[in-house]
């Protein structure tokens, strides 16, 4: 009961960290790998929780024509992240447990390293729009790492958007949440067909990672002290995570 209650409020946690920028699977993946699964496991069963959050924030968002336009330019690059998470959902379900949690450490290890830094300060505001080859393969291996791993993907986004494309941060914001969701659908399903998810746990976290995308699309957002907050609520997660999944690998 006790991990039940954590898995649904991690999951909470993570759907407003994700509606906000990105690194909720940071949180949700450090729980699951407390409560004593593999890093494949946990891995596989983040992934319902992943999908429960990206539906519902992308329903979240306030209808409108900007809304419908933007969803028209995410078609554009939803191809190759489809495609680079199909085949990173591959991997990832055929990878040891051993390689995987050593692939969660090193990540987690490396997300510190952004997490010290300030997104204001990289991701500019522009208004020229740029497509081509270039946004074909950045949306290509944010797609393969999504559908690998997961973690930070919704930075990762935020920067293609606006450092490739040239979107402003509002419009990235709304077509990440869309490509987040396209990122989804195809390595949840690969998950799935392995059977590696652990329905007791993934189950809670899809509840209360819906609830999360709905409470921070519809209000968190609009709360200027909730982006520091939540930096280091992520950090916090991604140091016991780390930790964790060395532990794993010790042996011990």
């Amino acid at each position: 009961m006790v991990h039940d209650l954590l898995f649904f409020a991690g999951g909470l946690v993570a759907g407003v960290v994700n509606t906000l920028a990105g690194n909720g699977s940071a949180i949700t993946l450090s729980l699951l790998l407390g409560s004593g699964l593999n890093g494949s496991v946990a891995n596989a069963t983040n992934r319902i929780g992943v999908l429960a959050q990206t539906v519902t924030a992308v329903l979240s968002v306030r209808p409108s024509q900007r809304k419908r336009y933007l969803m028209r330019a995410s078609h554009r690059l939803a191809l190759p992240t489809f495609a680079g998470s199909l085949l990173g959902g591959i991997v990832g379900s055929l990878a040891s447990p051993t390689f995987m949690e050593a692939s969660i450490a090193v990540v987690m290890t490396a997300m510190l390293f952004t997490l010290f830094t300030k997104p204001s300060r990289w991701l500019a505001v522009g208004e020229r729009r740029e497509g081509g080859l270039m946004s074909w393969l950045t949306f290509f291996a944010i797609g393969l790492y999504g559908g690998f791993v997961q973690m930070g993907i919704g930075v990762m986004m935020l920067a293609a958007l606006v450092l490739v494309q040239r979107w402003t941060l509002r419009d990235a914001n709304v077509i990440k949440l869309i490509l987040a969701l396209v990122l989804a659908l195809p390595a949840t399903l690969i998950y799935l067909f392995m059977g590696d998810i652990v329905w007791s746990a993934a189950l809670w976290l899809a509840v209360g990672s819906a609830l999360g995308a709905w409470i921070g699309a519809r209000y968190v957002v609009r709360i200027p002290a909730a982006q520091p907050a939540v930096r280091w609520v992520v950090m916090a997660a991604v140091v016991f995570g780390a930790a964790r999944a060395l532990y794993n690998l010790s042996g011990y």
